[in-house]
């Protein structure tokens, strides 16, 4: 995804998505993984992927894990994350004695943490999937939901019950790789040198062509639409909408946009970014779509509504280059830098008390599967007591303290590169993608012929806007728009100032956050609404 209108950015106008944001929480510090697959897992089991056991591609963790052995990495993860910033900072290494374990040393014994899905986001022929165990959607099932995934799945689809409906959800349309084209909804994969290309458009496991030629935007929107205004209102709903939108596709087409949309931004420089900025006033259009429906059935009162990102975009580099722009953070997708893993994220709902105000607590995408269940009703004592995300509810609903102050972003035991938050620092060893991606990157696609300005009269009169109005006691004015804009947008530095040397592929890197904005690649919008 991109920076958008309420984080600063004049260049695209997203004025639904404005107008949820500044009526809702404003989460400045939401992080995700770096990848599609690895967010989606976090969201849908309230775990970090790489505890979950997943990834054994090479033959020596293979056999060590078959054998009960577990590999020299692991060791590193079975230190407490805290330990692990007291050793960096004491010794300059995660574990000074790892180097002289032998294999022998190792049988037999066993450690928290193992291999898991943090890796790449799956590609077809991979057999890897969730694990067993109940998912999001299977626990609010259990208390009376009916649940509905819109677009994209990505976790998998070897055999059918590792596809959407097997896994908790009701009804499904969509996609189960991790894009298909816009229009025709072909996906095609190199395996082995060899193009292979399949249809990738499913309602409920079944293959819909009749659907080809329809923008992919406007398809997901008017099902997720029609499923709201022929709900039962007596009965709660989860709907899961992952967009398509703004992940690229096939190579040769990877952005695809009705004309007329593109043709309303020509302020913008380059091509290509002009079809990806009409990309997202399509997915912002859609939000605005799926607000108006919910206030027209009577929902949107009762409707807790998150919108996030599963990751950073990838403003350059040889797959899914998208052209959007991650300004002025470091970094891109597929590196641990705050441009691969802070992403913009907000919550709205009339249901919370304390809202229109931007939060700087931490929050991760694990968090959203007890923090949901606590909102829909549930008893939080019910969910798998193993979860790592945390029941962030009332810390929203009422402003208090968050309850987290440390993130697990990643740990890869290949590459030996990791990240975690702690309060206000950050802490990443070695580097993503041999270091080819460490640099700012953001800036190069931000250019204008003529700089836009920003319209909060737009935003007001947005069907979001007006939606939002008919249910809240107190609505927003424009001016209040622009005083939580400004609270909203962090600042890079200036052009002199003083920046962090750190290399972290040479020194571990020991980084205080809290002073950027971030941007993104696919988005998730969790819809719960509550009887």
């Amino acid at each position: 995804m991109e920076r958008l209108g309420f984080h600063g950015s004049n260049q695209i106008p997203t004025p639904n998505i404005d107008a949820l944001a500044y009526n809702g929480i404003i989460l400045n510090s939401h992080y995700v993984q770096s990848a599609g697959t690895p967010s989606r897992t976090a969201l849908f089991t309230g775990k970090y992927p790489m505890r979950l056991d997943l990834q054994y591609n090479d033959s020596f963790a293979r056999e060590l894990h078959t054998t009960n052995i577990v590999p020299m990495y692991e060791v590193e993860r079975s230190y407490p994350i805290y330990e692990v910033c007291k050793l960096s900072n004491e010794t300059g290494n995660v574990a000074p004695d790892l180097a002289t374990l032998r294999r022998q040393d190792l049988e037999g014994r066993r450690f928290p943490f193992i291999l898991g899905m943090h890796g790449p986001s799956l590609i077809p022929t991979e057999k890897r999937t969730l694990p067993e165990g109940k998912l999001m959607p299977e626990y609010f099932k259990d208390i009376g939901y009916s649940t509905h995934l819109v677009g994209k799945w990505n976790l998998g689809y070897a055999a059918w019950n590792q596809t959407p409906t097997f896994r908790g959800f009701d009804r499904h349309f969509g996609f189960y790789n991790a894009f298909t084209s816009y229009y025709d909804y072909l996906s095609t994969w190199k395996l082995n040198d060899v193009d292979y290309t399949g249809f990738d458009l499913r309602r409920d496991g079944v293959p819909v062509f009749e659907e080809a030629g329809k923008y992919a935007t406007d398809a997901f929107t008017d099902y997720s639409v029609s499923t709201i205004l022929n709900h039962d209102i007596t009965k709660p709903l989860l709907l899961m909408f992952s967009h398509l939108a703004v992940h690229a596709a096939n190579e040769g087409k990877a952005l695809e946009a009705p004309q007329e949309e593109i043709n309303k931004l020509r302020h913008i420089e380059d091509a290509n970014r002009r079809t990806y900025a009409a990309m997202v006033t399509k997915l912002d259009e859609s939000v605005g779509a799926i607000v108006e429906a919910l206030e027209n059935k009577n929902m949107l009162q009762n409707t807790i509504i998150v919108f996030i990102s599963d990751n950073g975009a990838p403003t350059l580099g040889p797959n899914f280059h998208n052209w959007g722009s991650n300004y002025p953070l470091r970094g891109m997708k597929d590196t641990l830098f705050e441009g691969g893993v802070r992403g913009t994220a907000f919550v709205f709902s009339p249901l919370l008390i304390q809202s229109a105000r931007v939060s700087n607590d931490l929050i991760h995408i694990s968090d959203w599967l007890p923090t949901l269940y606590t909102a829909a009703g549930g008893d939080i004592g019910l969910l798998d007591p193993d979860l790592d995300g945390i029941d962030q509810w009332s810390s929203l609903v009422y402003e208090l303290p968050s309850p987290r102050n440390d993130i697990l972003i990643n740990i890869d035991e290949k590459t030996r590169n990791a990240a975690l938050r702690f309060y206000n620092w950050k802490l990443i060893v070695g580097t993503s993608l041999n270091g080819s991606y460490n640099e700012y990157y953001g800036d190069i696609v931000m250019g204008t012929i003529e700089e836009p300005t920003y319209n909060t009269t737009s935003v007001f009169d947005s069907p979001a806007g007006r939606s939002i109005r008919k249910v809240n006691y107190t609505p927003l004015t424009e001016l209040e728009y622009e005083v939580l804009r400004r609270s909203a947008t962090l600042r890079c530095l200036a052009p002199k100032a003083k920046r962090n040397p750190c290399d972290p592929a040479s020194t571990n890197c020991r980084n205080p956050v809290g002073v950027q904005d971030q941007l993104e690649g696919a988005v998730v919008v969790s819809l719960l609404y509550k009887v």
